[in-house]
């Protein structure tokens, strides 16, 4: 497969470096501490914080640049905490669309909210692939950055890659674009 440039994803995909001031990233970083760690799932090593709030949903809402095209996030939102210790990942996959508690609204797009960053040469970037049965099939790839912030339809093939010695911790979401969203 072809690796597209950084600079060039798949239509859909919108990736903003520094969208999140440190404050804001902070802010965060204290309602992940607060929430409770839920079990992982068979297809990721990695920790959940499930958190339901809408307030927190809205501010991030409010914060994103209006380029990404996101008309609203919902309040069922998860901190993921890839963990350097345990070599952290989630196999490739597609996520669902999901209805808004707040809205009854169907989603149409995933967001994920870097809060770390991993160095160059250290894994952790979030792969788009052309399929979700070929790992290697890689068109479009995002190190982590805090701050960043990388939004996409439901049905993009994406990997989260197995992290080395940094820690990769993200607020995923779900939301609703209006749009794809500018580059």
């Amino acid at each position: 497969a072809t690796v597209m440039s950084a600079r060039c994803p798949p239509p859909g995909v919108a990736l903003r470096e520094n969208a999140f001031d440190e404050t804001f990233c902070a802010m965060l970083d204290d309602a992940r501490e607060a929430a409770p760690v839920s079990l992982t799932s068979g297809m990721m090593r990695a920790n959940r914080r499930f958190v339901r709030d809408a307030a927190l949903a809205r501010a991030v809402a409010d914060a994103m640049p209006a380029t990404l095209g996101v008309e609203w996030v919902s309040a069922d939102l998860r901190f993921i905490d890839y963990d350097a210790n345990s070599g952290g990942y989630i196999r490739s996959h597609v996520d669902g669309a999901r209805v808004c508690p707040e809205r009854g609204e169907t989603t149409n797009a995933s967001m994920l909210l870097y809060l770390t960053t991993t160095p160059e040469d250290d894994g952790g970037t979030t792969d788009f692939l052309e399929t979700v049965e070929d790992e290697d099939s890689v068109v479009f790839s995002v190190r982590p950055k805090r701050g960043s912030i990388v939004v996409f339809p439901h049905d993009a093939a994406h990997v989260g890659r197995c992290v080395g010695r940094a820690a990769k911790i993200v607020l995923r979401g779900d939301c609703r674009r209006t749009t794809e969203g500018t580059t």
